[in-house]
């Protein structure tokens, strides 16, 4: 099956967030870990802005393309996802 542009952009997309929340994640952990509680916070709370201005802007991109991908963020990656940021809660804590 041949892959469009617009769906290339959009898996493109997808990649850069998840990439994203992994270097925010761990980027977060590093800072609970050898910052200050005060200084860490500060860190979490920017990183997140940040990752939340990403998820926004390639919603946006992505909203605007006319052909929308016929496939949806498989389940694995999300676990993955989702277990990546326990596990930093857990360290955190």
């Amino acid at each position: 099956m041949k892959e469009t542009q617009t769906e290339r952009t959009q898996l493109s997309w997808r990649r850069t967030l998840i990439s994203m929340t992994v270097v925010a994640l761990l980027l977060a952990r590093l800072s609970a870990v050898h910052l200050e509680s005060m200084a860490a916070g500060l860190v979490v709370a920017a990183t997140g802005l940040v990752w939340a201005g990403a998820v926004a802007l390639s919603r946006h991109r992505t909203s605007r393309m006319t052909t929308p991908v016929g496939r949806e963020l498989p389940a694995l990656v999300g676990l993955i996802l989702l277990y990546c940021a326990m596990g930093t809660l857990l360290l955190v804590s």
